[in-house]
């Protein structure tokens, strides 16, 4: 594609809603691995094909840049008869945590299984300290205070809350799915705008109508 192509004469708006639908994420997007720090941290980058829209022509690369580049999905699974924990990563280009704007978290487990997880997504956000947008789908059923469960998974929330207010940069944060009270009550204390929202932002397999 040329850029004197009729694609370019349409309103950017209406570009914008394309390059959005040629940009969405799909279960085959996500690499997944028992080992994510290998993969994903070590010097040699983690990389996925670009969209072929974007490859098509130079103008329609540098409008796709900034939702390519600074924009990436992690996602926590549990699988196999053992439950083995993988971490994959959803992107289009090559994965450089340093210029991340935006990230979501994908957590669609039963239980928080925090240990499986959350002291790799602190590795990920202390390389991404620019971050500005924080989405988070959250599948995980509440956990009750009450009890020695519900004080260990109280200090882990609170590790984890931290990780997030720690992100001086971090000006929006949006949670999907069934949280409790006192997440959206901290996280407005620390960021400048906190939305929240009951209903799932993925769709597992199978949901599908």
């Amino acid at each position: 594609m040329q850029a004197e192509s009729p694609f370019f004469s349409l309103p950017s708006e209406v570009r914008d809603r394309i390059y959005d639908f040629c940009l969405t994420y799909d279960h085959s997007d996500f690499g997944d691995t028992l080992r994510p720090r290998e993969v994903y941290l070590d010097d040699d980058a983690y990389s996925r094909p670009l969209p072929g829209l974007m490859r098509s022509c130079k103008r329609a690369y540098q409008e796709m840049w900034p939702a390519v580049h600074d924009q990436a999905i992690m996602r926590v699974e549990m699988r196999g008869r053992i439950a083995e924990r993988r971490i994959g990563f959803a992107v289009h280009g090559t994965l450089r945590f340093a210029r991340l704007r935006k990230l979501w978290l994908l957590v669609p487990l039963e239980h928080p299984n925090w240990n499986r997880w959350l002291y790799f997504f602190g590795d990920v956000v202390q390389r991404a300290p620019d971050l500005k947008v924080l989405v988070i789908d959250w599948a995980p059923r509440q956990v009750r205070e009450k009890g020695w469960y519900g004080r260990v998974n109280g200090r882990k929330e609170k590790e984890f809350l931290q990780m997030i207010e720690d992100l001086k940069e971090l000006h929006t944060v949006v949670v999907h799915g069934d949280i409790p009270d006192r997440w959206i009550e901290r996280l407005k204390k620390a960021v400048a705008r906190v939305v929240h929202y009951r209903s799932r932002w993925w769709r597992e397999p199978g949901m599908d109508p």
